[in-house]
């Protein structure tokens, strides 16, 4: 099959709404879905896709192509990543291809992480060297079908068994090593298995793919060190980033679109106990404070959070770090504290009583109300100078904060709570603001050069609107071909803005319909017959604006739009030819001209009428 071939048999198989509803919130829109757009920041939606056209389009940036496109740009993939992503996802098989060496690369690297969780998974079911593993299971009250949800498994406690498996699969020792399954040994030039005698949890990609492990020592199991590490995980490798790793997205995306929020926790045992309970909007941050990478995937899903962190001196810390990154992505964020009693971490809650661990969600605080009670807790209230360390310390996450409002707001809770007049602290916020403006400014040409070209592409786009009219006008009788004869008798070609190609080849089809043609359906049709496939991009997006603005109204309330619209395109088509014979006139009164000027005056005789 040839790449063209591939790619339309893709476009065919995958619906586009369905997998940009993989990263975004959709609401459907007459036959379109809408939502806010990821590549610019708006609170009114303006980024439309529509399922018939098989496009996407933000009127508010104009960001816009087919599934390829909106994959590789929410991924940052090249376009052949992107290509075997979607054909993974919609069941085609790709030819090999030059320079492929590395996708084929971790290909081999998921299939080898796959092979060998759903060994795992094989051994903690049946295998007789499991039984610990299972007795841990069911001493947490895991369900048959929350082992097989997250495809729980044990890793034998051998040092070959996992890549002898692999081996008899065809997969070199090279490539389990590079799958972080295996270790070289330090006695020779040989390998060993990394993963011996744990429960094993399989970590997923956001697609759902295998990219690693991680391996829980089991209590009380024989043969074990039991001051060894309590878990081990997959190393860096071609395929895993620590970083990059949220335990849980690939099942819980859809729930987290669903109810506009993502709860962070530690542990993997929580997400799985979560997810259990029907609490399913919750993944873990992989052992490590909330990473920007991973801000970035929650980012496609919600934009608000609620971090969960133990409530200890490692978990303050990690909760610090993880504010301090979630509110610089602009996350709306709160802090989850378990109830008195309802134990040490969510898994003992949820076991407990999930209503107590849906109340704790719902009831989780403002960060900054979390920020206050940390610091104010160790205060001395009758020490001014730890009084004024605590305002500081305070103030310092204040002003991090981009709204005004809302710091003005937390600037009064300061004020009552260390009884101080709310004046002083405004005056040493300022203070502060003005010395974050001078580090933030004081950043090298190159950098902000580098940042400014990053954020371009994004930027909302501007038309005047005399390119808006003729948009609009070219759109209804692209969409509804019963507005096309008002439109063609009406408008000629030059009274459009800018280039008037389009609706020459507009009047080319117009035309050849009238005279009986009617091989093609519509006018996109009719241009994708003739590879003019930019135009017929533009017709699509032409008639999904048209959707969206017109949509609504009844046939004879869109004529009526069409008059006053190709009214007023008329108008500003006279008002520019006036100005620039004007401009005209003006030279050839200059250079002493009449010939000229009075060819320009009858010009304007005419325009004038």
């Amino acid at each position: 099959m040839s790449s063209d071939g591939t790619i339309e048999e893709i476009k065919q198989r995958l619906d586009i709404a369905e997998v940009v509803g993989d990263y975004l919130q959709l609401k459907k829109a007459g036959t379109s879905f809408k939502a806010c757009c990821p590549f610019h920041q708006e609170k009114t939606p303006s980024f439309f896709v529509n399922p018939e056209r098989q496009i996407y389009h933000c009127f508010g940036c104009g960001e816009g192509g087919d599934i390829f496109e909106f994959v590789q740009k929410m991924e940052g993939l090249e376009f052949f990543d992107a290509l075997r992503l979607l054909a993974n996802k919609a069941g085609v098989k790709l030819e090999s291809r030059a320079g492929d060496d590395q996708r084929s690369e971790k290909k081999r690297l998921w299939e080898a992480n796959l092979l060998a969780a759903k060994l795992y998974h094989h051994l903690l079911l049946k295998d007789e060297r499991a039984a610990t593993a299972r007795e841990y299971v069911q001493r947490r009250a895991l369900k048959p079908e929350t082992v097989e949800n997250f495809l729980l498994g044990y890793a034998p406690d051998s040092w070959e068994a996992t890549s002898k498996f692999l081996s008899a699969r065809g997969f070199t020792p090279e490539e389990i090593f590079k799958a972080g399954l295996s270790i070289k040994s330090e006695r020779g030039s040989g390998y060993y298995d990394r993963f011996r005698g744990r429960l094993m949890f399989p970590i997923c990609d956001v697609h759902g793919q295998i990219v690693g492990f991680t391996a829980r020592l089991l209590p009380g199991a024989d043969g074990h060190d039991p001051d060894g590490p309590k878990y081990v995980n997959t190393p860096q490798t071609l395929i895993y980033d620590k970083s990059r790793a949220l335990y849980g997205i690939n099942l819980a995306k859809q729930d987290i679109r669903r109810s506009r929020v993502a709860v962070v926790v530690e542990g993997n045992m929580d997400v799985i106990a979560s997810h259990q309970a029907g609490v399913k909007n919750v993944v873990a941050s992989s052992g490590t404070a909330l990473t920007t990478e991973q801000c970035d995937i929650l980012k496609r899903f919600t934009d608000r959070l609620v971090l969960s962190f133990d409530n200890d001196e490692a978990g303050e810390s990690a909760a610090k770090r993880g504010i301090d990154t979630a509110t610089a992505a602009g996350f709306s964020l709160r802090i989850l504290r378990l109830p008195e009693g309802a134990g040490k971490d969510p898994d003992d809650c949820i076991r407990q009583d999930v209503k107590l661990w849906q109340k704790a969600i719902a009831d989780a605080a403002p960060y900054m109300t979390w920020f206050i009670e940390q610091v104010t807790n160790r205060m001395d209230f009758n020490d001014a100078e730890a009084k004024r360390r605590a305002a500081e310390e305070l103030l310092a996450e204040i002003v991090k904060i981009p709204n005004a409002v809302e710091r003005a707001h937390w600037v009064s809770e300061l004020a009552r709570l260390f009884g101080t007049a709310e004046s002083l602290l405004l005056e040493r916020v300022k203070e502060l603001l003005k010395q974050k403006s001078k580090i933030t400014g004081g950043q090298s040409a190159k950098a902000a050069g580098d940042q400014a070209d990053k954020l371009k592409p994004t930027q909302p786009i501007k038309k005047d609107r005399h390119v808006i009219l003729s948009e609009f006008v070219l759109g209804l009788a692209f969409y509804w071909p019963e507005l096309a004869p008002l439109v063609v008798s009406a408008l000629e070609s030059g009274e459009l803005a800018g280039d008037s190609c389009l609706y020459s080849l507009y009047l080319e089809y117009y035309n050849s319909r009238r005279e009986g043609d009617d091989s093609s359906s519509n006018f996109r049709a009719w241009l994708e017959v003739r590879k003019s496939n930019e135009n017929a991009r533009l017709v699509a997006i032409l008639e999904l604006q048209a959707e969206k603005e017109f949509g609504e109204l009844t046939l004879e309330g869109r004529k009526a739009e069409v008059d006053i619209l190709i009214g007023e395109l008329k108008s500003l088509h006279i008002s520019r030819q006036k100005l620039e014979l004007t401009r005209d006139m003006a030279a050839a009164e200059k250079s002493g001209d009449m010939k000229k000027i009075r060819e320009i005056q009858e010009k304007l005789n005419e325009v004038i009428g």
